[in-house]
């Protein structure tokens, strides 16, 4: 070896001190002030009793069904699941999801409309980055879901909360302000308040979305499980004018670490989400869409709905019949409210109200 590669004993080494990262503020401007451990968790936080809403009641989920059609279709497709697959998705799942949103939530579509995603989250994200340029607007409820504001914050967008009423998101705006470029709604089950909205505010969205040139992100997050009234249709399915981003995800109905949803694209914008799709990741796990396709398909999808809205139906009156007994001094509770907490078990619901109500006796008396 070089003499100059033996002599490094002799080189002195000045320490090196380490000052803050130079970062973007994109990372900057994160609403997320998380950090260290807090990490380690998902975003219902550390093991134990909490309210995080919309999770699934993950000790009933037929793992057994699940595993048995995993194992079928790695025997019958075997090393074609483990290649590089289609960033549209797979195309037995969004036939299978197509024919779902038609039957079951009123929408208008076809399979080559379907985009497989990782969830809502990174649907927002594909279509923030498809119509948002940095700086342009983005509305979102008021109050509403917080990952919107991150996603399209995130994106570049400016976002402008609007207030929501007993009819969903408020549409009137001063004739100086911007019109938005994306306008995100979750008009099945507004989250958090719960309402849904009303068919002549359907309607009039779809009219303003037209009229500014924008388009309508719709999250139909926990449509399948409504305890009052009859379902309704989604809001793509009024759309005559190709406004409505469709979204939905299988996080929230069968368990949160599957994560793949699908974007229900206008026609013109499927080309465009399907590139930005193949830039984020290229695609979602072919071996878990090819295990969905088919507990759709046979019908364990359609039957797991029927029985967890029945569960979360019984653990929603015992939620409310908890909270008015432990809380109602402090308290007045709206019902709408309790959907997303009916995947917790009774026992946790107890636990979870009794504590909260010893903390606010201990701090108010």
């Amino acid at each position: 070896m070089p003499e100059t590669f033996l002599s490094a004993r002799n080189a002195k080494v000045e320490p090196h001190i380490e000052g803050p990262p130079r970062l973007s503020d994109r990372v900057k401007n994160i609403p997320d002030q998380r950090a260290g451990k807090q990490f380690d968790f998902g975003i219902a936080g550390p093991p134990g009793v909490t309210f995080v809403p919309a999770v699934a009641a993950l000790d009933e989920f037929p793992i057994e069904i699940w595993e048995r059609l995993r194992a079928e279709v790695l025997a019958k497709k075997g090393a074609h699941l483990l290649q590089y697959a289609s960033s549209r998705g797979d195309p037995d799942l969004r036939k299978a999801l197509a024919t779902y949103l038609c039957d079951y939530r009123g929408a208008r579509c076809h399979p080559e409309q379907i985009i497989i995603t990782a969830g809502t989250q990174q649907a927002m994200m594909i279509s923030a980055m498809a119509l948002v340029n940095r700086g342009e607007v983005a509305w979102i409820e008021d109050p509403g879901f917080y990952q919107a504001r991150r996603v399209f914050g995130f994106a570049g967008a400016t976002v402008v909360p609007r207030p929501v009423d007993r009819e969903g998101i408020t549409i009137a705006r001063p004739s100086k302000q911007r019109s938005p470029k994306i306008i995100y709604v979750t008009p099945s089950h507004q989250f958090p308040l719960g309402m849904t909205m009303s068919l002549s505010r359907r309607t009039a969205l779809i009219d303003f979305a037209r009229t500014c040139d924008a388009y309508i992100f719709e999250d139909d997050h926990n449509s399948e499980f409504r305890y009052t009234g009859p379902p309704l249709p989604c809001l793509q399915g009024l759309d005559n004018a190709g406004r409505v981003i469709y979204a939905g995800t299988m996080s929230k109905i069968l368990y949160p670490s599957l994560r793949l949803g699908y974007i229900l694209a206008p026609e013109q914008l499927v080309e465009p989400m399907i590139k930005i799709r193949a830039v984020m990741d290229q695609h979602s796990p072919a071996i878990d869409q090819a295990t969905l396709a088919r507990f759709l398909t046979e019908g364990f999808f359609l039957s797991h709905i029927k029985r967890m809205r029945k569960l979360y139906s019984d653990r929603r009156e015992y939620f409310i019949e908890q909270f008015n007994n432990l809380l109602c001094k402090y308290f007045i509770l709206e019902p709408a409210l309790t959907f997303g907490f009916a995947a917790w078990s009774r026992a946790q619901i107890r636990e979870g109200l009794s504590k909260f109500a010893a903390a606010l006796n201990s701090k108010l008396n």
